[in-house]
């Protein structure tokens, strides 16, 4: 693949290669091509083509071993919707080193741009048959560039700038390329349509994800098993052949699915043999690739699995590995069905490069070997991977440039579904040139929906007095504007079921620190006992058809309880707060009290449905007269189910309830809330978390590359997250990601400046 080029370019690039491999597919024939482009703007990070941007477009023409093509040559135009940027007419190596630079004029040397036709002559030993300026030349498989003087692989190039607004689409496929091969006629390449669309790079989903809707390939991680090898896969088009991996394959245009990559001739799990491994048979594949394991499930995102114990572990996890060459080739395609319409989705995937030493020289030497050119300072492992995702036909997003780590990378786009459209086909397609290097696993494939944020007020219960009003809002606040729907349901048997109470509407959002927020009230009753301990909830959709279908429809994982009180006694005594959390299966109440007067004590309650309560323990009161104090109480006994506390604070003569507050063993879900937004050097939040468990909390920018990563440990209920030293960062719109217990909340925060 190419090198990083400088971010301000975007441009079309064209690779003509003779390649070394036997002909053991149909594609292994002497002359192999393809044509790709690379962003150069958003360069490794990767994202959606927008206005501005720089490309460069590429066209692979590949003459394999032991052939000689004649009247090679490459043509284009430059695609509308772009503007050509002078002077960037190149020959390239398949790493996207400058070979030959070509000036626009005609007549000078072997390229030329005339309006919008470009024509670049291909061929360049300079003792036999050479391309000139006006003269298609001649490539032999033992030209320059070459691949291990076996196969030649040139690059002809140019770059643009896009000019095309937003929701437009270019087309910078097409062009041509001429070979000849011995006393045959001419041959014309013509190469196929590459559609772009051009898309707002939102990167990965701002807010929550929902559950993955690939449906194909055990939803996208491959599944698992002992065997090394696992079989074929109805996703991965015909473009690609399975091989098992051993010491010699899988070879270009083929893959494996595997859950441990060492060779079939010396199994290993073990990734630190040397490289190359010398042992024979080695342990690595081609002597040099990774040995590893699958990413599913991993502790480490980023480290991933080790490569599997096939002999005493029955289920080692599965990738999909591909060793992609030349042509621009689709690795992964599947349709997906029973989406929502007008509906934000992540689609995202998790790669990896796994050889750091694949590279090949534009001389024909390995890495490694006497005088070897390294791919770049440090770094030998040849083409870089590039992956574009397309929707239906049509590219949205590229990965960039995934250079080699050793380690998983998330790369994804948040893709927008049309007002009625309910299915698409996702592909991921090949987007660099073979030839030493462009090696990848991919595993985790997912199509997710984006989630809006939902905050109800006041929550969880709303105590009143028997006859005063009643008040209830929610606020709604998402990275995007179209989740305007809502409606208020309630339910009368403790959740179990809800019904619409008929208030509802369609609501305009306003822009407030990053993310768009309206609030959706529901109107103001009186208390009284038809309302007491009603609970409830809101739903929001981005149609109103959307609205009645529980799929493409979220509400609230918070309720409100609505909680009538008696209030003919009134202490002076006020309670400023009241908390539960659950702590080793047991609850645990926490209250502070201001201006407490007189032989005050609290009186605990308990219930299991909200409505009945019985007294479980008592709390002498202790600050002095007009002042205030704090005080906890551990209900000893065993949270199971949903659990409803409240305080009888008490003098004698008078008393008064507290808020109702709850506790669920089974339906909590992992939540952030209260979170501090914007922020300046450090994020504070409050975690809802249903067991004590460890969470992965990771801060992206608003590009997915990740900027701050830490490990927390939680315990069952709400705990208080601080992540500090964050004073170095841009101002801007970062993502705070929390990954625990199979489930990963996204929220939207802004970087203010002071």
């Amino acid at each position: 693949m190419k090198r990083p080029l400088p971010n301000y370019f975007f441009s079309i690039l064209i690779i003509l290669t003779v390649s070394i491999f036997a002909p053991v597919l149909a594609v292994a024939q002497s002359v192999d091509y393809g044509k790709s482009y690379f962003n150069v703007t958003k360069g490794t990070t990767g994202g959606t083509v927008e206005p501005g941007d720089t490309l460069e477009i590429r066209a692979t023409f590949v003459v394999r071993s032991g052939a000689t093509a004649d009247s090679c040559a490459f043509y284009d135009n430059v695609p509308p919707g772009t503007a050509y940027i002078p002077s960037t007419l190149k020959v390239l190596t398949n790493e996207a080193k400058v070979y030959k630079t070509l000036s626009d004029a005609s007549g000078d040397d072997v390229g030329r741009i005339a309006g919008s036709a470009i024509t670049i002559n291909l061929g360049f030993n300079p003792s036999d048959n050479p391309a000139t300026p006006t003269k298609r030349g001649r490539v032999k498989a033992t030209d320059k560039p070459s691949f291990y003087n076996s196969a030649c692989i040139l690059v002809a190039s140019y770059r643009v700038r896009v000019l095309a607004a937003y929701g437009t689409t270019l087309n910078i496929g097409g062009g041509s390329a001429t070979y000849k091969l011995g006393a045959a006629s001419t041959q014309t390449i013509i190469f196929g349509a590459i559609r772009v669309f051009i898309f707002r790079n939102y990167g990965i989903c701002p807010n929550s994800i929902g559950a993955n809707a690939l449906g194909a390939e055990f939803n996208g991680t491959f599944g698992g098993g002992k065997p090394r090898n696992r079989g074929t896969s109805a996703s991965i088009p015909g473009s690609y052949v399975y091989n098992f991996f051993n010491t010699n394959g899988p070879q270009d245009y083929f893959y494996g699915i595997a859950n441990n990559t060492s060779t079939r001739t010396n199994y290993t799990t073990s990734n630190a043999w040397p490289k190359p491994d010398g042992a024979s048979p080695t342990h690595r594949v081609f002597t040099v690739w990774d040995i590893i394991g699958d990413h599913t499930g991993a502790v480490s995102p980023t480290a991933g699995n080790p490569a599997a114990d096939t002999v005493n572990n029955n289920n080692g996890g599965y990738m999909l590995v591909i060793n992609a060459s030349y042509k621009t080739d689709s690795a992964f395609r599947h349709t997906i069905t029973n989406l929502c319409p007008n509906t934000y989705y992540e689609l995202s995937a998790w790669f990896r490069n796994i050889c750091s030493r694949c590279g090949c020289d534009s001389m024909g030497r390995g890495a490694g070997s006497l005088g070897y050119i390294p791919t770049a300072a440090g770094d030998s492992s040849g083409v870089y991977p590039s992956l574009i995702f397309e929707v239906d036909g049509i590219d949205y997003y590229s990965t960039g440039l995934i250079k080699y780590s050793g380690q998983w990378i998330k790369k994804g786009f948040t893709y927008l579904t049309g007002p009625a459209q309910t299915s698409l086909t996702y592909t991921v397609r090949n987007n660099a040139p073979g030839g030493g290097g462009n090696d990848w696993a991919i595993d985790d494939i997912s199509v997710a929906t984006c989630t809006p944020n939902l905050n109800l007020f006041p929550s969880p219960t709303v105590n009143a007095c028997y006859g005063n009003q009643v008040d209830m809002y929610t606020v709604v606040r998402c990275f995007f504007s179209n989740y305007i729907y809502w409606r208020w349901e309630e339910s009368t048997n403790g959740g179990a079921t809800w019904s619409n109470t008929g208030v509802g509407g369609t609501a305009t959002p306003v822009l407030n620190a990053g993310e768009w927020e309206y609030t959706a009230t529901y109107p103001s009753f009186i208390a009284d006992s038809a309302v007491h301990n009603r609970l409830f909830r809101i739903r929001v959709a981005s149609t109103a058809a959307n609205l009645n279908d529980p799929n493409c429809s979220f509400y609230a994982s918070t309720t409100i309880r609505v909680w009538v009180n008696n209030c003919g006694y009134v202490l002076s005594t006020k309670l400023k707060s009241f908390d539960a959390r659950l702590q080793n299966k047991t609850g645990q109440l926490y209250w502070t009290t201001e201006d407490e007067t007189g032989d005050l004590h609290f009186e605990i309650e308990r219930s299991t449905d909200g409505i009945h309560f019985e007294n479980i323990g008592r709390v002498e009161a202790t600050a002095a007269d007009g002042e205030g104090n704090s005080y906890t109480f551990t209900d000893d006994s065993e949270v199971n189910g949903t659990v409803y506390y409240r305080i009888k604070m008490s003098d004698g003569n008078s008393s008064k309830y507290s808020r109702v507050v709850s506790l669920n063993s089974h339906l909590l879900k992992l939540d952030i809330r209260s979170v501090q937004n914007p922020f300046v050097s450090q994020i504070s939040f409050e975690m809802l978390t249903p067991a004590d468990q460890t969470a992965l909390v990771i801060v992206f920018d608003n590009y997915g590359r990740e900027v701050k990563r830490t490990r927390e440990q939680l315990h069952k209920g709400v705990n208080t997250v601080l992540i500090p030293g964050l004073g170095g960062l841009s101002s801007g719109s970062y993502v705070l990601r929390v990954e625990a217990g199979g489930q990963v909340i996204n929220r939207k925060l802004i970087k203010a400046s002071k």
